[in-house]
């Protein structure tokens, strides 16, 4: 079995259990096999875009094109058949409430992917879901290691749309991507650099001794660090209060670093690239319809959920 709740007071533990988590989920999400979706990706990114387009002249870009768009993508990566039901059942269990029963939900969609494991072995397909039976014997352990993927993508609809208020809010960075479509890549580093939607202190605890400037961080010290605060560091990054979608170098922290690198990185940045893209191009005159200030933010109007979120992102074109 795949511990996958080993505690920070065994650290020996918990890299071996990360290394072991890691290997078996790495090879599923390389760039190269990333840039191979990225026809499908786009495919999809046109038709919510579509149906964006047929509803509009305005719309709610978060739950409209955002969430959708980045769960399906997520479930045809799986080989989750029903996207709708698979999206409220994650972000069922993705709930803080104090009237919420977060072990119910978590035990309704570990059995949902239980079930998904049984059917794959049964009639595999081309999906992560399969390639995971055919390596992994415990349905358990597939589930598990499905729930995992599946939780650390719910940040992505929430950095899709950072990067849409960002860009509507700076109409002369969103133009420049629009006349140089070279620009995206950087584009989308900048927004991952920029784009904070939630505060992130992890609590963390010191394996052995570490020293930072002047500081001694003893062993078993309680860290809260917040890796995005890295990325306005102003030894590293010129006028880093600056949105500039062309800047370079961008060393950048939000996927994390080492050991702990966001796995699914490639295909987060294959999707907010296809998405930017087909956006800048079918609604180039996209904008807020509220201040950038007053995006209306989970917590404030729909409740917490595990990760932080943008609610609603209210736009025109």
């Amino acid at each position: 079995m795949f511990d996958l709740a080993v505690s920070d007071a065994e650290p020996a533990a918990a890299r071996e259990r990360h290394g072991d988590i890691r290997g078996v989920l790495v090879p599923h999400f390389t760039g190269r096999k990333m840039q191979r979706l990225a026809d499908r990706v786009a495919a999809m990114v046109d038709e919510q875009i579509d149906v964006v387009l047929a509803a509009g002249p305005q719309a709610d870009l978060h739950n409209d094109f955002s969430l959708p768009l980045s769960f399906r993508i997520l479930c045809d990566l799986v080989g989750v058949p029903d996207p709708d039901g698979f999206l409220a059942l994650l972000l069922s269990a993705g709930e803080v409430d104090a009237e919420h029963t977060a072990a119910a939900a978590l035990d309704e969609l570990y059995a949902y992917l239980r079930e998904l494991a049984r059917r794959k072995r049964s009639t595999p397909g081309d999906d992560l879901a399969s390639t995971l039976c055919e390596v992994i014997r415990d349905d358990a352990d597939v589930s598990g290691l499905l729930a995992l993927a599946s939780f650390s993508f719910l940040v992505t609809p929430s950095n899709l749309s950072a990067g849409l208020a960002l860009l509507a809010g700076h109409p002369g960075q969103r133009d420049r991507v629009r006349a140089d479509p070279r620009l995206l890549d950087t584009a989308v580093e900048e927004v991952l650099r920029v784009g904070r939607v939630a505060e992130t202190c992890v609590p963390r605890y010191a394996a052995e001794d570490i020293a930072v400037a002047d500081v001694v961080i003893r062993a078993g010290d309680l860290v809260l660090c917040d890796h995005y605060s890295t990325g306005f560091d102003d030894l590293v990054f010129t006028d880093p209060e600056c949105f500039d979608v062309g800047r370079r170098p961008n060393p950048h922290p939000a996927f994390s670093y080492g050991m702990s690198h966001c796995i699914g990185a490639p295909l987060a940045r294959v999707e907010l690239r296809a998405a930017y893209a087909a956006l800048l191009k079918r609604m180039p005159d996209l904008r807020l319809t509220v201040p950038f200030t007053e995006i209306p933010m989970l917590g404030t109007e729909l409740g917490d959920q595990v990760g932080g979120s943008i609610a609603r992102l209210p736009m025109t074109w």
